[in-house]
């Protein structure tokens, strides 16, 4: 008869873990019509104006979402690279969840311009509010954000869904550490990336190299991944203009697998492979190679000075043989730098770079691990 009760605790315990399963899931599903809140929203100026209407529809593990930039966006819930296009614009989105928030990350390549916009979606827990909190940052850095309300259509003012678990009591809040803006973290490459192969909106990934603390504590270990993305990949020209290549940095993944996001730049690099380093546009740049141009026709004309000195000699044209040999010659070396594309910006594996936060880090006691 001791059975009895033990199983009912059972069946009891499996009907919880199910009840809470399902109401997570509700918690991430966003799909509806949504219409905004301007009253309750705060619009940037500086930002594009948002849809009055969204709407989202989720199949599977994928969301599409329809209304930024008059788009059909998509949203792959298993963390794969996504790409849609509208006319001439391409939108390369990654997404990932943080509890029930939805994180998405968005390089936007049109034209003329190139940036990236940065969403966080959360549901009220009525499940009738949509919050979006959107940052949008430019190649050159400057950001603009925005926090809109959306409401669905057809909602009246809901109770709270009818499966919400108890909620435990609030525990003590955990110790707060710090990396501050403006700190700059060493990191190794771990593949070459040049002009000659790179692209705008490639993943580029290294690891840091020293611990960064904060309040005596190691919050960022050695080793911690670091996600960049490649925003712009200009090879050099042929006759003027050198290789050039922009990094951004995306996010920081600690070895037990906390992450936080920001948008970092480059300011500074140890490689030496024939490039430069722009400190106050954050590029990497091909380092000019005007002597060698003029060495190739130099020693050109010299082969062709010897080849006609040699031709003119039996008919006693020594000097104009040699005179029309080097003019041929100089004529084929130019030809030849002129078809050849300039020296591509490259930074081998290995390289060592730096990079400056743009925001503050803040990390948890229970997720940077135990004191050292």
């Amino acid at each position: 008869m001791m059975g009895v009760p033990r199983m009912k605790r059972s069946m009891c315990w499996l009907l919880f873990v199910a009840l809470a399963v399902l109401h997570a899931e509700d918690d991430r599903d966003f799909s509806g019509d949504w219409t905004l809140d301007r009253k309750q929203s705060e619009i940037s100026a500086s930002q594009p104006s948002p849809s009055e209407r969204l709407s989202v529809t989720k199949t599977g593990s994928i969301i599409k979402s329809a209304g930024f930039r008059n788009a059909v966006l998509t949203y792959s819930l298993d963390g794969k690279d996504t790409r849609d296009t509208s006319g001439e614009t391409t939108f390369d989105t990654r997404t990932k969840w943080e509890g029930a928030a939805l994180l998405t990350d968005t390089l936007v390549n049109e034209p003329h311009a190139s940036y990236t916009v940065m969403e966080r979606w959360r549901l009220s827990r009525d499940h009738n509010t949509l919050t979006i909190r959107r940052q949008i940052a430019g190649r050159d850095g400057r950001e603009s954000e925005s926090n809109l309300v959306y409401r669905r259509e057809g909602a009246s003012v809901a109770a709270p869904p009818a499966l919400i678990a108890r909620q435990p009591q609030p525990a003590p809040a955990p110790e707060q550490f710090i990396v501050e803006k403006g700190t700059r973290i060493p990191l190794r490459l771990r593949s070459t990336v040049s002009t000659k192969t790179a692209g705008a909106g490639d993943r580029v990934y290294l690891d840091t190299i020293y611990p960064i603390r904060s309040a005596g504590r190691i919050v960022i270990p050695p080793g911690s991944s670091v996600a960049a993305t490649i925003t712009e990949a200009k090879r050099g020209g042929r006759v003027h203009g050198r290789a050039e290549l922009y990094l951004r940095f995306d996010s920081v993944t600690l070895p037990n697998g906390v992450t936080r996001d920001f948008r970092s730049r480059l300011s500074g690099t140890d490689a030496e492979t024939n490039t430069e380093f722009d400190r106050d546009e954050g590029k990497v740049r091909a380092q000019g190679d005007k002597s060698g141009d003029a060495r190739k026709v130099g020693e050109a004309a010299g082969a062709g000075a010897g080849i006609g000195a040699m031709a003119g000699a039996p008919a006693g044209h020594l000097g104009m043989g040699a005179a029309i040999g080097a003019g041929a010659g100089a004529a084929a070396g130019l030809a030849g730098v002129l078809l050849t594309h300039g020296a591509d910006a490259t930074l081998p594996k290995g390289s060592t770079l730096e990079m400056v936060l743009d925001r503050e880090l803040r990390f948890d006691s229970s997720e940077i691990g135990t004191p050292r």
